[in-house]
């Protein structure tokens, strides 16, 4: 895995490579650093944050729980006394009895003081509503009392937005039972002591709390208090919307009495924007010591030796490989000032080699090539006549048996056929352009032969463009077409496929004929394996040998041939010419 790994980076550049490094070594871990450290503020500014919410509500708490307390301990100071509650089960015959009674029991005890205000309800005969002592019938209807009468307790807190006074306004209060020195079985029977907070006292506490978030104090889906300043003690209560709950920061809940509360606490702002703000000089501090520095020295050092390696590597890629020069950069230094020394010393020892054997072996090779040029020519000039002899005895006989005007049309194709033979200025053509001679050659052939002669030729389109040198194809159809047929009375059909297969040119020529016996059909692929020129001289028929040879002469020799045949059945050539490998 290491091997491979070192193999991959081998193929890289060296200043990709550094830049590789620098991310991978540098880079990363600093941002990987930067992202645990902004992680780290990140969370301990939560952490505050909802430390501070909390606190809030808290605080909110303790305030309502301190003003409920208090209003029930005031309520239980007036409802233990006994003066009270003798005055309140007792009974008068008439107001001016009551008054005479109330008037000394007011001036001794104070129903009343700066945060709190007792009125006691009173189910007995004679009682006159007034001041801090009033009838209950009369007030059965009224919200407070229904709440109390559906409680499970003694005692209820009650908020709501009621008539007090002489204006409607925001209350909240505490009602309880007045029966501490004596029980009565029925419930509607009991006297009762309400004691009203000031709303407004408990909304100045909060408002003057001055909290760095925004609350709301919430009784089921209304809200009581706020610090907003959007409520007033004479508004109705409003309605926690949907917004506020999926808003909330932080939500605490707690119980108070037989009521149950939710605090939400709205959150400010974006912590992350607020970290960044609040250590925008600690991160522009990191950025130029994690980015920018690093770049900057990069840089300096990168021009130190791919520079050098650059002006090296320019320098042998534009040399002259008959005569390499000398770079001349002799200091001593570092490994690429001896890898230039090295480089200095070996072109001295190149440059003696050239002389002595480099030039040479490019005389030599210029022969070779030479001479293979005249040998191509040679095989150009044998092959001229042979199919210019055949198409015109296709012609002659049928001209001869039939006497048909149709012969222009074979004319034509005659045509296609000399020009390919007559241009030689290219020794190799695409294959479109020879599936066009091949099929003006089987024209010619099926003019001659008529019904006994069938062709079909299939070329994929990926081949079209894939050249190959001119006259091979159509020899091989020319072999199929002539031999196939001897001594065949039926018909003869000839295919002629060209396709891709394995990043190999296939061309694979089938005939129908009479087939070739066994021997004969080893022999020939082994004349075809082994032709040279010395052996096309020697022979008379040299049609599919020349045809060979200039394959593999053109593939430098990695052209695949076979032959397949049976007799009575047909033939099947196959050619396999390797893409991309022109010799």
């Amino acid at each position: 895995m290491l091997n491979r790994f070192v193999k991959v980076l081998n193929k890289i550049s060296i200043r990709r490579k550094l830049y590789l490094m620098l991310v991978l070594c540098v880079f990363l871990p600093l941002l990987l650093t930067d992202f645990l450290f902004a992680t780290i503020v990140i969370s301990t500014e939560m952490n505050e944050d909802e430390r501070i919410m909390n606190n809030i509500a808290d605080s909110v708490k303790f305030t309502l729980n301190d003003y409920c307390d208090s209003a029930y301990v005031f309520l239980n100071s007036l409802a233990s006394d006994r003066t009270i509650d003798q005055f309140i089960t007792s009974e008068y015959n008439s107001p001016l009895s009551f008054y005479e009674e109330r008037y000394p029991l007011v001036n001794r005890t104070p129903f009343s003081n700066d945060r709190f205000s007792a009125t006691i309800y009173s189910i007995k005969k004679g009682i006159v509503s007034g001041g801090s002592f009033q009838e209950l019938s009369k007030f059965k209807d009224s919200e407070w009392y229904r709440e109390y009468m559906n409680a499970t307790k003694d005692y209820v807190l009650h908020i709501g937005y009621d008539r007090l006074y002489w204006r409607s306004q925001r209350v909240i209060s505490v009602v309880s039972v007045f029966d501490f020195f004596h029980k009565s079985d029925r419930r509607e029977e009991k006297p009762l002591i309400k004691v009203d907070m000031s709303y407004s006292d408990i909304q100045q506490v909060i408002d003057n709390s001055n909290y760095s978030n925004i609350i709301y104090v919430c009784l089921g889906d209304t809200i009581v208090f706020s610090n907003d300043q959007k409520g007033g003690v004479t508004t109705p209560f409003s309605t926690v919307s949907d917004d506020i709950k999926n808003d909330a920061a932080f939500i605490s809940t707690f119980s108070m009495m037989d009521k149950t509360f939710d605090v939400y606490v709205m959150g400010n702002e974006n912590i992350m924007a607020r970290a960044l703000r609040e250590n925008a000089k600690l991160f522009a501090l990191l950025l130029l010591m994690n980015i920018i520095i690093p770049v900057t020295l990069y840089r300096l050092f990168i021009r130190s030796f791919v520079d050098r390696l650059r002006t090296l590597t320019d320098f042998i890629e534009t040399n002259d490989a008959a005569a390499l020069g000398m770079l001349g950069q002799n200091e001593e230094g570092d490994e690429i000032s001896r890898l230039t020394q090295a480089y200095n010393d070996m072109t001295v020892r190149i440059n003696s080699l050239i002389d002595n054997e480099y030039k040479e072996r490019l005389r030599r090779q210029d022969m070779d090539l030479a001479r293979q040029r005249a040998e191509l020519h040679a095989l150009h000039s044998q092959i001229n006549p042979h199919f210019l002899f055949n198409a015109l005895e296709s012609i002659r006989m049928h001209s001869l048996l039939k006497k048909e005007n149709e012969t222009a049309r074979m004319v034509e194709k005659l045509a296609i056929i000399q020009r390919q033979n007559v241009e030689w200025n290219e020794d190799s053509v695409k294959v479109s352009d020879e599936i066009r001679f091949v099929e003006a050659y089987l024209e010619l052939q099926k003019y001659r032969f008529g019904n006994k002669l069938m062709y079909e030729i299939s070329v994929d389109e990926e081949c079209e463009d894939v050249r190959l040198p001119k006259i091979t194809l159509v020899t091989f159809v020319e072999n199929a077409c002539i031999h196939g047929m001897e001594n065949k009375t039926s018909s003869c059909y000839v295919f002629v496929r060209v396709t891709i297969e394995d990043n190999e040119l296939v061309l694979e020529v089938e005939d129908t004929g009479t087939g070739i016996p066994e021997d004969e059909c080893r022999t020939l692929l082994e004349d075809i394996e082994n032709v040279t020129m010395s052996t096309i001289e020697d022979r008379k028929s040299i049609g599919i040998l020349n045809a060979a040879l200039r394959l593999k002469m053109y593939t430098g020799g990695k052209v695949k041939f076979e032959i397949e045949s049976e007799r009575g059945v047909g033939t099947i050539v196959t050619i396999r010419l390797p893409l991309g490998e022109e010799a």
